[in-house]
């Protein structure tokens, strides 16, 4: 698996993202964050959301997400405006279309 992971949104800017290595903790930051499998390769988001915190809110459907789709990577990209996290979250979820984004899922947080 890459450290590093350019998503591509709907606008077609490009995110970096941040590969979670074991035994490096979250950060309490806020931020984006993406669940991602590599099946043969080829990156495929499964999950993707933002957090005021990432430390507490970033693994909430990590056990769902293993368990439907099988092995996880956490991708991450720090940034502390809500406005700018949620600009980039709907970019990426109206290009990616990831699996566990319900088309509800902004409408309930904004």
């Amino acid at each position: 698996m890459r450290d590093l992971l350019d998503l591509k949104g709907a606008s077609g800017r490009v995110y970096r993202f941040m590969l979670l290595r074991d035994g490096r903790p979250l950060s309490p930051m806020g931020g984006n964050f993406a669940y991602v499998r590599d099946p043969e390769g080829e990156c495929e988001v499964i999950f993707t959301d933002e957090a005021q915190n990432l430390l507490t809110e970033a693994r909430k459907r990590w056990t769902d997400a293993v368990q439907m789709h099988g092995e996880m990577h956490l991708y991450t990209r720090l940034n502390i405006s809500e406005r700018i996290r949620l600009q980039e979250h709907a970019d990426l979820i109206e290009a990616l279309n990831p699996p566990m984004n319900g088309r509800d899922t902004r409408q309930k947080k904004a």
